[in-house]
């Protein structure tokens, strides 16, 4: 835990956060997500499933349905590992960046930052019709 806390804290440096726990650990997260869920779907029965009808919540349902408990609870912790470091990496990346020296990076990261912020509130906003 002394590593999320000094990551949390900024006490790496910007390009070492930012290459290395912000862009490389996640993608070896992601990778191992994708085998979970490609794991996942290869141990079901997929036989009797429509994959011509048109509504593709039912199809995605049905696969969910046939899925491994174990595969399932994987996959969710994993999603949930990921939403934490991800929270945890952005609070280092902002307070990374203003212990730098020099305002170029920082301003960079930190624009970066708060332009994803706005990009997910109005996707959320806009998947919920509020916009």
């Amino acid at each position: 835990m002394n590593f999320l806390s000094k990551l949390a804290k900024g006490e790496y440096s910007l390009p070492m956060t930012f290459w290395v726990y912000g862009t490389l650990y996640q993608m070896l997260i992601g990778v191992i997500m994708i085998a979970t869920i490609y794991f996942g779907i290869a141990s079901i029965d997929t036989t009797g499933i429509d994959y011509t009808q048109p509504d593709k919540a039912k199809i995605i349902d049905e696969v969910v349905e046939r899925m491994h408990f174990g595969y399932l609870l994987a996959i969710l912790f994993e999603i949930l590992f990921l939403l934490i470091y991800t929270i945890i990496v952005t609070i280092g990346l902002w307070k990374s960046a203003s212990n730098r020296d020099g305002w170029f990076w920082s301003a960079i990261v930190k624009l970066m930052i708060a332009g994803s912020l706005l990009y997910y509130l109005y996707g959320l906003l806009v998947s919920y019709n509020i916009i």
